[in-house]
């Protein structure tokens, strides 16, 4: 099982690094069609969930109760949330919370990940989303900076956007996608 996951983990790493490449070179193709956004959250939870389990974590899940049909690539939209998750997973201390609600505001549908880890220090916060950041963390390995300037670019090129917030460090942190809906 755990070589499984390790190779996961490098499949995963090595397609990241494949995919900076392809959208700095304009050549990521995104292959769109009418989708639920709901049901693909719920895909990149299962994909994260022996992870959440693994380290305890209290996932709260808040769903509207009608459906938010976007019109995007449900694979990197998929990779997208699995991404934001692992961090929050990677980065909330055993037992803590993640919190994930999605909403619809006026022609947007709002997704937003919530957790009690570590936060963002408050320099590094407006840098959140740049190739190759790393943070300094002695208790965690922070990976090479790729995962979340993949997801600002595949959000981006959905229409959407994706910010970062976090009340310093120690006090968690919270990021929010937004999509238009069709």
């Amino acid at each position: 099982m755990t070589i499984e996951r390790q190779i996961q983990q490098m499949t995963r790493l090595v397609d990241d690094l494949l995919d900076v490449s392809r959208i700095r070179t304009g050549k990521l193709q995104l292959e769109c069609e009418r989708i639920e956004l709901c049901h693909i959250v719920g895909q990149a939870l299962q994909a994260v969930q022996f992870l959440m389990q693994q380290r305890s974590h209290r996932v709260t899940v808040s769903f509207p109760e009608s459906r938010l049909w976007l019109h995007g690539d449900p694979v990197r939209l998929e990779q997208v949330f699995v991404n934001l998750l692992t961090n929050a997973a990677k980065y909330t201390d055993a037992g803590g919370e993640v919190r994930i609600s999605v909403t619809q505001e006026g022609r947007e549908a709002v997704l937003r990940i919530l957790d009690t880890g570590i936060g963002i220090a408050a320099d590094v916060l407006p840098h959140v989303f740049d190739l190759y950041l790393q943070v300094k963390s002695s208790s965690r390995n922070t990976g090479l900076g790729l995962g979340l300037p993949l997801v600002r670019s595949l959000v981006e090129r959905h229409g959407g956007s994706v910010s970062a917030s976090s009340a310093g460090l120690g006090c968690g942190s919270a990021f929010t996608v937004r999509l238009p809906l069709t």
